[in-house]
């Protein structure tokens, strides 16, 4: 029973200075994570009165553009500031509270007057219109570009067609069967000397291989200083079908035989078998085929053999054959003439 409660009394000692070791330690990680939160705040301090250089995108805006001008080459949508001072004033740059607004440039400023120009404006002035924006400590090291300048046009313009440059090829049992541009014409605003020589608007090039199906791709036209297309992009449809195989039965007819030969062939009437496109199946018939001979063929031929060949074959139309190639033939003297002959002696 002693040594019970010996043992119970060893535990109970051993947990309390357990315990007391813990808070000494909970004691002194807090005063380590407040000597070192102090600590941070001092480096943070002294960075933020050091010297730092730090680049800032800046949006430019091209403002005052009159009714009826066209800006066909706009200035470049951001400016890269690169600027040194002290990291406080730095950090305020880039804050919500100190956002950095758009440099406006005014159009007027620039206008020569012409009807289409092109203006430069300089890097003092995109500089100047950002530094109302900073403090006087703050000094601009450089612009990113270094040039701006941009094209505009008073309305002279040409609606001309479009003319898609590129390559388009389907899959093996498929065929192109056309191309559509939505829109087929566009606007193109340019100075006089390229407006009197242009006759199309040509698209990138594009490459659009391997098509299963219909698609539609939207094109844009390359960029050319002081040129603007309107509207900047069009969609291109490459309209894709798949192979048939179909027949039809023809007969075969004679061509430029002399009155009263009649031309007689076994079988009269022949099969045709074709390759032609799923959607343009339905609209092709016997009717658009002509399998004829002439009588300028059959004297040339000198055998007892007709071989055949169409004198005309459907749009669309491929891998055409005959069956059977070759028939045999026979002229008859038509009695027509004669009776004809006959009714008219007897009417007299």
């Amino acid at each position: 029973m002693q040594l019970h409660n010996r043992i119970k009394s060893s535990r109970k000692k051993a947990a309390l200075g357990f315990t007391s070791l813990l808070r000494e330690k909970g004691r002194d990680i807090l005063v380590f994570a407040f000597f070192l939160a102090i600590s941070g705040g001092f480096w943070v301090l002294q960075k933020l009165d050091d010297t730092f250089e730090a680049d800032i995108r800046v949006p430019l805006e091209l403002v005052g553009v009159p009714n009826g001008t066209i800006i066909t080459a706009p200035l470049p949508k951001e400016v890269v500031i690169t600027v040194q001072d002290r990291g406080a004033n730095l950090f305020n740059y880039r804050s919500q509270s100190k956002g950095i607004r758009p440099i406006r440039l005014d159009f007027s400023l620039y206008d020569n007057g012409s009807a289409a120009g092109k203006a430069s404006v300089s890097a003092t002035d995109v500089q100047r219109a950002f530094q109302q924006q900073l403090n006087s400590s703050t000094q601009v090291l450089r612009l990113t570009p270094s040039k701006f300048e941009f094209h505009y046009n008073r309305g002279m313009s040409r609606r001309v067609p479009v003319k898609f440059v590129g390559n388009v090829t389907t899959v093996r049992q498929n065929y192109l069967q056309q191309i559509t541009l939505n829109p087929d014409s566009v606007t193109v605003y340019a100075p006089k000397t390229i407006l009197d020589t242009l006759r199309y608007a040509y698209t990138e090039r594009q490459e659009f291989n391997d098509l299963a199906k219909t698609t539609t791709f939207n094109l844009h036209f390359p960029k050319i200083s002081g040129v603007k297309t309107v509207p900047e992009s069009i969609q291109m449809t490459a309209h894709v079908d798949y192979f048939t195989e179909e027949t039809v039965q023809v007969p075969v007819i004679g061509l430029n035989f002399p009155a009263g030969i009649i031309l007689k062939t076994f079988p009269a009437i022949v099969t045709i078998k074709y390759r032609v496109g799923a959607s343009n199946a339905r609209f092709i018939g016997p009717e658009n085929f002509v399998l004829a001979a002439t009588y300028e063929e059959l004297l040339a031929g000198g055998n007892q053999k007709l071989r055949l060949q169409l004198k005309s074959i459907p749009e669309g139309v491929s891998n055409v054959r005959i069956y059977p190639q070759e028939v045999d033939f026979l002229l008859e003297q038509s009695m027509e003439p004669s009776k004809q002959t006959s009714k008219e002696t007897s009417d007299d």
